[in-house]
């Protein structure tokens, strides 16, 4: 008991002393900073610097920002954000003694500077004037600013001028945006439950997004929601009806946003990634490529006549195969309002596209297949009896890998789905950052997943063909400034398959478009389409025909870069279906993006690992041939060294 009086009267001591030489300390600089100082209400926010691939600034502006005066706020906003940040805000001078004294006795007992005990007349200070940096010296005249704050200034004025400065998340400053983009309101019509989520995003505005984190931005609205019960600003009643209403169910679709460039898709993708930092964040350096930004851009926009049908949606990524970075990207051809970003949000069943990655590279990779290897491509059903059928309704018998994958037969994907095995194979896609998040069935071997993935992550397993087997997470950020600190993304990419495996694939699926009026003719290119149809119920409920296409993808690389289309209809309707044009569209995008931006001259030498033979395929067997034969890639050791003995009988 001796003890803890003794360790409670010394820190009263500290305490004591600190707050001492913190006043004296203050004093100074007020009389010979803060009151020299013009300190004044700032109608922007802090501007972040955006760069290119060149490193060409291309943006410090936010695009989600509008000044919005203390008359248009809703008074549930303010009692929310008062209630959470700084109950005693209308009361003190711009600090507040009790929670500095707080404040101390817990840095000191963790022998840290671990809690600031800001106001809002501080955190708007510190936002605007000052960096997050967590020092005495810093404090201290954040603490000299904000007493002068108060003294030029009202309550409503610094309220104002805060609720300006504030992040709400991705790239929305200021309350007037987040009403917006959250709740398609403005800051007057915001009600108590919608309040609540707003204030409670200022901690940590990317963490509690109830559109990334709907989960945590419950649990933290739930309890701002219970601060404002406890300071009189709601009743018991109302606030055990408010927090059964899930944040998600609150957030309402259809912000519109008048500053749309060629860059809103991008920035929007960047600024809805950050890494999670709280310090504030001075300039990124990113893997943008303008040229094809603004051409994805004139994509959507139908500069160049390809969707006949204005319904009709689409979402493109194009990707750096030498530095995994993000060149541009376009999630949705509405870019006013704030919608599903279909290119690295939306989980899309894939098709056919993921046959390359979960069928017949882990049977290559873990069985020793080779292009030339035969298998029967014939009646077969599920392990429940259900049938399978191949897109033509036909079976070609006895047919090589390279053909059945070319071809993109549907019975030769799930016959090697099941010889791999269901956790070989999806371990294999996984280390490609694909990630099954719902019970296995034999049909994700042909793309019939319930869940889905992003058309973003399927064009980054490509990536790792492209790379012989390298394998890095696609991000749009070189660098990250912040006040504090810098991020790098330095991280060197990992060999998550035989480079044997993925020469094999791309020699492959350099056959899909191979003689096409959409094959390149001056560099090496792979492919791989993917379509999925709709549900019977859902052909018969909206008069559509029967194996209507509901979706078309299509992954598409050169050594240099990848690119991954999608089209589709957002909402089912009568009668919307991708007819054959629709469905090709992601071809003609694809041509055209990389007829422009490929680089020319690109091939793969063969590598270590791999032997070319002179074949022919004989009674399902691939042997040596003398004549009239193809040329056949093998990894060493699994070619055919005997030549076929056409008069043996059986």
């Amino acid at each position: 008991m001796k003890s803890i009086l003794n360790k409670l009267l010394l820190a009263v001591t500290i305490l004591s002393l600190i707050i001492t030489i913190i006043g004296s300390i203050a004093g100074i600089i007020i009389f010979k900073n803060a009151s020299n100082t013009s300190i004044f209400i700032r109608e922007n926010s802090k501007p972040i610097y955006i760069y290119d691939k060149n490193n060409t600034l291309v943006s410090s502006d936010s695009l989600y920002y509008e000044y919005c005066s203390i008359q248009e706020v809703s008074p549930e906003i303010i009692h929310a954000v008062v209630s959470i940040e700084d109950n005693d805000f209308y009361n003190h001078p711009g600090i507040s003694i009790p929670r500095i004294i707080h404040s101390i006795y817990q840095n000191l007992t963790s022998h840290s500077i671990v809690s600031g005990a800001s106001t809002i007349t501080q955190q708007y200070i510190k936002n605007t004037y000052f960096t997050n940096e967590k020092t005495l010296s810093r404090k201290v005249n954040e603490i000299a600013y904000a007493l002068e704050l108060e003294k030029k200034y009202t309550k409503d004025q610094i309220m104002e001028a805060y609720l300006n400065t504030v992040l709400f998340g991705s790239n929305i400053y200021g309350i007037r945006m987040a009403s917006r983009y959250y709740f398609d309101k403005d800051p007057k019509d915001i009600q108590t439950n919608e309040a609540a989520i707003l204030a409670g995003m200022i901690q940590l505005p990317n963490y509690y997004n109830p559109l990334k984190n709907p989960e945590a931005a419950t649990e933290r609205k739930n309890f701002v929601l219970k601060r404002m019960l406890e300071e009189g600003y709601i009743e018991e009643s109302s606030f055990k009806e408010y927090i059964l209403i899930p944040a998600q169910d609150l957030v309402q679709k259809g912000f519109t946003n008048t500053k749309i460039t060629y860059l809103t898709p991008y920035l929007d993708y960047l600024f809805a990634n950050l890494p999670q930092n709280n310090d504030s964040i001075q300039s990124i350096h990113t893997h943008l490529d303008t040229d094809i930004q603004k051409t994805l851009y004139s994509i959507m926009n139908n500069d160049y006549k390809l969707f006949n049908d204005d319904e009709l949606n689409c979402a493109i990524v194009v990707l750096d195969n030498a530095t995994y970075g993000v060149k541009a990207i376009a999630g949705n051809r509405t870019y006013q309002e704030r919608v599903l970003n279909y290119a690295s949000d939306v989980l899309l069943q894939p098709g056919s596209t993921i046959k390359p990655l979960l069928d017949y590279a882990p049977a290559i990779e873990y069985l020793n297949l080779n292009p030339a290897t035969i298998i029967v491509d014939e009646e077969y059903s599920y392990k429940n009896g259900t049938k399978i059928k191949n897109y033509d309704n036909q079976y070609l018998g006895p047919i090589t890998i390279r053909k059945a994958l070319s071809d993109s037969r549907n019975i030769p994907a799930v016959k090697l789905f099941n010889m791999v095995g269901y956790e070989k194979a999806f371990q294999f896609v996984k280390n490609l950052g694909i990630e099954k998040m719902d019970t296995i069935y034999e049909a994700d071997a042909i793309g019939g997943t319930t869940t889905g993935y992003t058309l973003l992550s399927l064009a980054n397993a490509y990536q790792a063909f492209a790379n012989l087997g390298y394998y890095k997470k696609a991000s749009p950020f070189k660098e990250i400034q912040y006040e504090l600190s810098t991020f790098q993304n330095n991280e060197a990419p990992k060999l998550v398959m035989k480079p044997t495996t993925a020469f094999l694939i791309n020699s492959i699926l350099h056959d899909v478009f191979k003689g096409s009026t959409f094959d390149q003719k001056n560099t090496y290119m792979m492919a791989k389409t993917g379509q999925t149809n709709y549900d019977q119920n859902t052909i018969v409920k909206y008069r559509l025909p029967a194996n209507a296409t509901k979706d078309s993808l299509l992954i598409a690389y050169t050594k240099d870069m990848t690119i991954g289309v999608w089209v589709g209809y957002e909402r089912i309707t009568d009668g919307k279906f991708l007819d054959y044009y629709k469905k090709n569209i992601p071809r003609s995008i694809m041509k055209l993006l990389l007829d422009t931006f490929s680089k020319k001259g690109q091939y793969y030498e063969d590598i270590e690992g791999i032997t070319k033979s002179y074949i022919t395929i004989y009674d399902g067997t691939a042997y040596l041939a003398k004549e009239n034969g193809y040329y056949e890639y093998f990894i060493e050791g699994t070619q055919p060294l005997t030549y076929p003995n056409y008069d043996f009988k059986t």
